[in-house]
C-alpha cells in the first residue's frame, strides 16, 4: 500500500511538470526575438550600480510599494559576467552504488519530458522495504520507505490551510546532531555523488521534532487529511531529521531553474531537497543543476528605477478598489534555453505582489517576472 502511494507520489510530480510544461510553451518566445532586446547585454564599460534594500513608494491608491529588496550577499553588480549553462546529468552509477541499489532491485522505465520538452526516459529503482531511486538525464530522486509518514505531515505550501512549516522552523538542535555538523554532513555525502555544493545556500530548513510531528499528525487525522489507517505506529527520536532546501547560485545570484514564474511562491523553487536523520540520508531530490561557464564580459543592470517602472506601467491605473502591493522583488539568474544543451544565463527579478479587493480579506499573489538588464517584463517565465 505504501509502495503504491510513494509510486503514485513521484508519477504526479512527473506529471505535473508535463502539465506545467504545456502552459510553458505557449508563452515562451523565439531566443532570436529576445536576443536582440539584450544585445546590450555585453560592455567594455559598466557604470557603478547599487540596489536599496526597502522600496517604499506610493504611487496611487491602487498601487504601493512596501517591498523588500532581496540580492545574495556575494553579489556585486558591478562584477557580474556574462555566463553560459547546461544541466548537469546526475551520476547515475555513484548515486546506484551510494544508495545500494543492485540487481535484487525492481527496475521499471518510464517516460517523461525534459526541461525543453523532449522526451526522455526515467529510471526507476525500489527494493523489498519500498525504499525508491529514480533517475533521469536531468533529475535524480532517493526517497526511503517511511518518508511517506513526513509527506503526510509537513506542509510548506504557504497556500495550504495546513501550512505547519513555521512550526518546525525554530531552528533548534535535534537529538541526534547539532543543525551545523548535519548540514556539513549532508553537503559532505551530496559531494560523494557527485553534486558539487560549493555554491549552495540554505533557502529554508526545518527541524522535525518528534513532538511536533507526532502532534502534527494526530490534527490532521482529526481533520480529516489523513486517514486512520495512514497513521505512523508509533514516533521515536529516532524519526527526528532535518529537512533542507537548498539554491544552487552562481555569481552571487540563486539560480531560477524553474520554467514559471508561478513555481517561486514557497520552498519549492529550489533545485535540491534534502531530509537526513540519524540513519543518513532519507530523502535527495535534485532537478535541473546546472554547470557554468562565466564569460569575460561584463553585465550592465538597469537602474532599480528602470524595475520599478515596469511596474508601474502593468499595473499603474489599477482601479483604487483593486489595491496591488508588491511586496519583495528577487534578484536571481535564470538560464533560458539557446538549444538542447546551451542556455544563456539572465538575471531576473521576480517581484511578489498582492492584490486586495475592498471589502474582502481574500489576498491574491502575483508575480511579475522583468529582465535585470533591459528593465522589461520577462515573457519566458511566465505562463
Amino acid at each position: 500500500m505504501k509502495k503504491k502511494v510513494l509510486i503514485k507520489w513521484i508519477i504526479g510530480c512527473v506529471m505535473l511538470c508535463m502539465m506545467l510544461l504545456v502552459l510553458w510553451k505557449r508563452t515562451h518566445i523565439n531566443y532570436d526575438e529576445y536576443s536582440d532586446k539584450t544585445s546590450d547585454m555585453q560592455h567594455d564599460e559598466v557604470e557603478e550600480i547599487r540596489f536599496p534594500d526597502y522600496i517604499n513608494e506610493k504611487v496611487s491608491d491602487g498601487l504601493v510599494f512596501d517591498a523588500e529588496v532581496v540580492i545574495g550577499e556575494n553579489f556585486d553588480p558591478d562584477n557580474f559576467y556574462v555566463s553560459t549553462a547546461r544541466i548537469m546529468k546526475p551520476d547515475e552509477e555513484k548515486w546506484k552504488q551510494f544508495f545500494g541499489v543492485d540487481n535484487t532491485w525492481d527496475y521499471n522505465v518510464y517516460e517523461t519530458e525534459s526541461r525543453i520538452g523532449d522526451k526522455i526516459e526515467f529510471q526507476t529503482y525500489t527494493d523489498k522495504q519500498e525504499n525508491t531511486l529514480y533517475l533521469t538525464a536531468e533529475e535524480a530522486l532517493w526517497a526511503k520507505q517511511d518518508m511517506v509518514f513526513i509527506y503526510n505531515v509537513l506542509d510548506t505550501n504557504e497556500y495550504s490551510p495546513q501550512n505547519n512549516g513555521k512550526l518546525f522552523s525554530e531552528k533548534m538542535d535535534l537529538s541526534f546532531e547539532s543543525r551545523q555538523d548535519n548540514l556539513r554532513t549532508v553537503l559532505d555525502k551530496m559531494q560523494q555523488i557527485g553534486i558539487d555544493t560549493a555554491e549552495l545556500e540554505v533557502h529554508q530548513e526545518y527541524d522535525l521534532n518528534v513532538d511536533k510531528l507526532k502532534e502534527q499528525e494526530e490534527k490532521k487525522i482529526e481533520a480529516g487529511d489523513i486517514e486512520q489507517s495512514e497513521k505512523k505506529e508509533s514516533w521515536s527520536t529516532s524519526d527526528e531529521a532535518y529537512y533542507y532546501y537548498l539554491d544552487e547560485t552562481t555569481q552571487g545570484l540563486p539560480v531560477f531553474s524553474k520554467r514559471s514564474v508561478n513555481d517561486y511562491s514557497g520552498d519549492d523553487r529550489s533545485q535540491i531537497i534534502v531530509c537526513a536523520g540519524n540513519d543518513g540520508i532519507r530523502y535527495l531530490y535534485m532537478k535541473w543543476f546546472f554547470l557554468f561557464d562565466i564569460g569575460v564580459d561584463k553585465v550592465k543592470f538597469a537602474p532599480i528605477d528602470n524595475i520599478k517602472e515596469c511596474i508601474k506601467t502593468k499595473y499603474g491605473k489599477t482601479l483604487d478598489e483593486n489595491c496591488i502591493t508588491v511586496k519583495k522583488m528577487v534578484l536571481g539568474a535564470y538560464p533560458l534555453a539557446i538549444d538542447k544543451e546551451k542556455n544563456a544565463v539572465v538575471p531576473v527579478w521576480i517581484c511578489f505582489l498582492e492584490r486586495k479587493t475592498k471589502g474582502s480579506e481574500y489576498v491574491e499573489k502575483l508575480y511579475v517576472p522583468i529582465n535585470a538588464i533591459t528593465g522589461e517584463e520577462f515573457y519566458d517565465m511566465e505562463g
